[in-house]
């Protein structure tokens, strides 16, 4: 059986539905019996969610703009001058 130090190393492809279904089956074992490792895996899963949402939220304006790289035409000199 797995402990909860292997959690974390197996959480995402847990999520995910990814490996094997013995690794799977052995995460979602221990998971019925360890109500910490439980409440990591709802932590885990809404972590994602919200960085999926804010990824899909943002547009990329407004990305280029929080990274200081914005509309660049109002800091280009004035050729028509």
């Amino acid at each position: 059986m797995l402990q909860c130090r292997d959690i974390p190393d197996r959480a995402n492809a847990y999520i995910d539905r990814e490996g094997s279904m013995a690794s799977l089956a052995a995460v979602a074992l221990h998971l019925t019996a360890c109500t910490n490792c439980r409440r990591y895996m709802r932590g885990l899963r809404a972590v994602r969610r919200l960085a999926a949402a804010s990824f899909r939220a943002e547009s990329p304006d407004a990305a280029l703009a929080a990274l200081g790289l914005g509309d660049r035409s109002n800091t280009e000199p004035d050729q028509g001058a």
